[in-house]
């Protein structure tokens, strides 16, 4: 019963595997063993308090090798619980000659140390379990290592690297005919870097198998269905399928699913509803939620406060703006990286506290594309814009290419990826006042010679402008001369 609980466990279906284990467990047997396995099929589903009072069991009865294999466990289940130094220090004190444990314990250490502030050494040491994995020959230690190692990539920005080495290692898991139960994680995180990257086709093309746990298909998609907001399209059906598959109550997954929620509805142009859902989910934030993602939660929240009190149109504003924007500046945690540091400065630009201009080129840096175009848009300056214009155009991302435009619009900043201003939109007074515009003429010069108020030709003028896209006479003069 043990075999074919192990092969099940192999062929991606952890729910049957438990299944057959608790059977076993009623029987005669190495029940250490047997609550081994059941605890790591319990951690997969996400049954955490479950696993933990298993591997407890399991910890009282070890003997042998099983008493360091248990151990790494324990140290697992710390990090898993956000006690990186004591995880560290339990997976420090194994003794092994097992590559097989040692790679399972580099693996928790690797995380730890990065999420304790010093990346460099924990990828290192997450590179130091890829390879004792490969030398173990165990898959489960290799998937183990690249899946830690991806999330430590992605949790720290490093988007571009995290999504080659987790498409790298979903290739040769698809070539060795894997479960894709165990690259379930790595899947998850490769998303979200595509997803941060813009390499949103990709990101659609990643599939989502049915033998993937609920809880990682879920939020897979839905970061997909980020991905359709920000292009413009209805991401309504994917995070449908996203309820639907989550496996029992899971707050965690709530609050991701209503920052989701949030973009899709500032894409949507429903500012309220967007600020709603940010505010009523930070003030009841689920513990498992990482800083990063309250950033995110706060800075949607900020952004689309901004939006809905410069929306025009029969909208309902906030009561009390100021009040919201304090609530949720209050509730920014403490960054842990790269990416945190730049979402809340993000969040803080939001409020008018500090440079989007900056902001811009630390995305930039991060290669995160999307959102350095969201930043040049708030930024306002025309050679901002322009460049904000051409990513979200290469992007797809078209809420960010009309909002870009009614921003270029609002300041008569013409866009480089607009067709040529056409004179013939201009009318006959308007031609005779961009013409002396040409030869360098005053307002009181041109009323003069045409005859007309100072007022009427300030009108004129402006209408000129806006026809064009120009920001300034001189530009609407270069406009004329290009097309005569």
């Amino acid at each position: 019963m043990l075999e074919r609980a192990k092969a099940l466990r192999w062929a991606g279906r952890p729910e049957d595997a438990a299944a057959e284990l608790r059977k076993a467990l009623a029987g005669p047997g190495d029940r250490c063993e047997l609550l081994y396995l059941l605890w790591d099929c319990q951690f997969v589903l996400g049954d955490r308090a479950a696993a933990h009072e298993t591997l407890l069991e399991a910890k009282g009865l070890a003997t042998g090798s099983m008493v360091q294999r248990i151990a790494v466990a324990e140290a697992s289940w710390l990090m898993s619980q956000g006690e990186y130094r004591a995880a560290v220090e339990l997976a420090d004190s194994v003794a092994t000659e097992s590559d097989e444990i040692r790679a399972y314990a580099l693996s928790v250490r690797g995380v730890c140390e990065a999420f304790l502030g010093d990346l460099p050494r924990g990828t290192a040491t997450l590179e130091d379990a890829r390879t004792a994995a490969h030398r173990s020959g165990s898959l489960r230690e290799l998937t183990r290592a690249v899946g830690n190692l991806t999330f430590v990539l992605a949790s720290a920005g490093q988007h571009e690297r995290n999504a080659r080495i987790g498409k790298e290692a979903l290739t040769r898991l698809g070539i060795q005919g894997l479960a894709p139960t165990f690259s379930a994680v790595i899947r998850y995180n490769v998303a979200t870097s595509l997803l941060a990257l813009g390499r949103w086709d990709e990101l659609d093309s990643l599939e989502v198998p049915d033998a993937i746990p609920g809880n990682k298909a879920a939020r897979i998609l839905l970061c997909q269905a980020e991905a359709a907001a920000l292009r413009g399209r209805d991401a309504d059906d994917l995070i449908a399928r996203a309820e639907k598959v989550i496996e029992g109550p899971d707050a965690l997954f709530l609050a991701q699913c209503a920052y989701t929620r949030a973009v899709a509805a500032r894409a949507k142009g429903q500012y309220r509803s967007a600020v709603e859902l940010c505010r009523e989910t930070v003030l009841d934030l689920p513990e498992a939620l990482t800083g990063g993602e309250v950033l995110r939660l706060c800075a949607a929240g900020l952004g689309a406060a901004r939006d809905l009190q410069a929306a025009g149109g029969r909208v309902t504003k906030l009561d009390d703006p100021a009040a919201t924007v304090a609530e949720l500046l209050a509730r920014l945690p403490v960054p842990q990286g790269p990416e945190d540091e730049v979402w809340r400065r993000h969040a803080f630009a939001e409020a008018g506290r500090d440079s989007w201009a900056e902001i811009a080129l630390e995305w930039d840096r991060l290669k995160m594309p999307y959102q350095a175009a969201y930043a040049r848009t708030r930024c306002g300056e025309p050679e901002a814009l322009r460049h904000a214009d051409r990513a979200a155009h290469r992007l797809g991302a078209s809420p960010l290419a009309k909002m870009i435009d009614r921003e270029a619009r609002r300041r008569r900043i013409p866009l480089l990826h607009q067709d040529k201003p056409q004179l013939g939109t201009l009318t006959p007074r308007e031609r005779d006042v961009l013409e002396l515009l040409g030869w360098g003429r005053t307002n009181k010069e041109i009323a003069a010679e045409l005859v007309l108020s100072v007022r009427t030709v300030g009108l004129h003028v402006s209408h000129v402008l806006a026809k064009l896209g120009a920001g300034n006479r001189s530009e609407a003069a270069r406009i004329a001369r290009d097309q005569t």
